[in-house]
């Protein structure tokens, strides 16, 4: 769709992402309480990937 192909050039494929995965860590981390063992189940990815992910994305 036009808005997806505008956000995509606009930042980058790369921040497209980021902001993609920023959004469904902080949605996640809302839903489970603030508790990181339940969002990352809930994200399907491992405690230490959400750790690292919230690292990297200057999460926490």
């Amino acid at each position: 769709d036009a808005q997806t192909y505008v956000a995509v050039h606009d930042g980058g494929l790369d921040d497209y992402i980021s902001n993609l995965e920023r959004t469904a860590i902080i949605k996640a981390l809302e839903e489970s309480r603030y508790n990181k063992t339940a969002a990352a189940r809930k994200l399907g990815i491992t405690f230490r990937a959400l750790r690292y992910k919230l690292k990297k994305l200057g999460i926490d």
